[in-house]
């Protein structure tokens, strides 16, 4: 099994009590794999680790967006306004990491003046995943065939949904007494520490943070073997 994160299991969430008062409601969750906790704070802090990261979350980030307007095509309540400038990665948008209390790089977006960041967040947070009508769980895979736009409504309270295997889930998480994987119920669920942006408005902010900290969180992930 491929341990490493792969952008497309950590759909940005949609918070629908955000949603309903009209206030940004997208939020990218990016899950930490347990073996990342046993790096010292000093090499999970160096800078070096995302010094040539740009290209990678740059290619990450065109075909995801790539991938977001053909699933908005047709879509007629789709507000396109929320994507232009957005296309592509620009050439003047600045990635950057800053060390934070938590012990990792704070990732910081500088795009025209605005900044927007992700960051490790220091209160665990239960991953979820569940059957499809095919009694399946859901994977990137299925999502892509399918066509589906990489968002996922949940409720404030809700956990964090993930589109990854349960046997992978156990990489990234442990099972607790309210938390845990029921292949017969078709419900997994493990608590884990993850990266969470803030509220966002629009899904290309979301998707620029969400590949900016996997690209940093599997370069960790190499290391932590």
């Amino acid at each position: 099994m491929n341990e490493r994160l792969d952008r497309g299991e950590a759909p940005i969430q949609d918070v629908s009590e955000y949603n309903e008062r009209d206030r940004d409601s997208l939020t990218a969750t990016v899950p930490v794999h347990l073996e990342i906790f046993g790096i010292p704070v000093n090499v999970r802090t160096d800078k070096k680790i995302i010094g040539d990261v740009r290209e990678v979350v740059k290619e990450w980030y065109n075909q995801d967006m790539l991938y977001h307007l053909k699933c908005l095509e047709g879509d007629d309540v789709a507000d396109l306004s929320l994507v232009r400038g957005f296309e592509k990665f620009g050439d003047n948008w600045g990635l950057e990491g800053v060390a934070d209390e938590g012990g990792f790089l704070r990732l910081v977006w500088k795009n025209n003046g605005r900044i927007d960041q992700i960051a490790f967040c220091r209160a665990p947070v239960i991953l979820y995943n569940q059957w499809d009508e095919n009694k399946q769980f859901y994977t990137r895979a299925v999502a892509t065939k399918n066509q589906w736009i990489e968002l996922i409504t949940r409720g404030l309270r809700q956990s964090e949904c993930m589109f990854m295997t349960p046997e992978k889930m156990k990489r990234y998480g442990v099972e607790t007494e309210i938390s845990r994987i029921r292949i017969e119920e078709g419900v997994a669920e493990v608590m884990g520490h993850a990266f969470c942006s803030e509220y966002l408005p629009n899904m290309p902010r979301a998707l620029l943070l969400r590949d900016f900290a996997v690209a940093y969180l599997n370069r960790l992930l190499e290391i932590s073997k």
